[in-house]
């Protein structure tokens, strides 16, 4: 007969600010399907390309300049995300409410740039598999940066309030975890969108 052991998890604490705190481990969980479906989109972006004649249908690939300000600009607020995390990890407030609240602003103005981007689309998502598939990541893509923001805003104001402290730190922990999953998600999608018709193109 197979006996099957059990996990202590006795010596984990909700408040413990790294893989001892079952919070940490549920955002871990979820990076990871949200990674499966970060590489789904860019398997499915592949394959529709790989059978098209024309791609984008146009035969013109998307504008470079402002996708790649939003690329700069999610890598510097995981830079400024980064420093407020060291920042509380020596017991510095300010530094943490700094480096978050930048963060936010970083991120905003991405989302406000990435809006007009999307008004300017002239094709709609049900007019072509190429419409669909960039809808469909820029919309994806779209709804995590306006939920990282909503998140980190909180922590920005809990900051300021000086609720957090060494001891007391899973939130910015878990906020800063995922904040980086969301920027580095850009990368492939970055790569895919703007780059992928130029190579395509040859």
């Amino acid at each position: 007969m197979r006996v099957l052991e059990g996990i202590d998890v006795a010596a984990m604490k909700r408040l413990h600010p790294d893989r001892r705190a079952p919070l940490w481990w549920g955002v871990l969980g979820l990076i990871t399907i949200e990674s499966a479906v970060v590489l789904a989109f860019c398997v499915s972006y592949l394959y529709l390309a790989a059978h098209a004649e024309v791609w984008p249908p146009t035969g013109e690939a998307p504008p470079l300049l402002w996708p790649s300000v939003n690329l700069v600009l999610l890598l510097l607020s995981s830079v400024s995300m980064f420093l407020a995390g060291q920042g509380i990890n020596r017991g510095n407030k300010k530094q943490l409410a700094i480096g978050v609240t930048i963060s936010v602003v970083l991120a905003s103005i991405v989302l406000v740039l990435r809006s007009l981007e999307l008004m300017a689309y002239d094709f709609g998502w049900q007019e072509h598999a190429y419409g669909s598939i960039v809808w469909t990541i820029s919309g994806f893509h779209y709804i995590h940066v306006t939920s990282m923001v909503l998140g980190s805003t909180v922590i920005a104001i809990l900051a300021w309030r000086g609720y957090f402290t060494r001891e007391r730190q899973i939130g910015v922990v878990v906020d800063t975890n995922y904040w980086y999953f969301v920027c580095i998600a850009w990368v492939p999608f970055y790569l895919l969108l703007y780059w992928g018709p130029r190579i395509h193109a040859g």
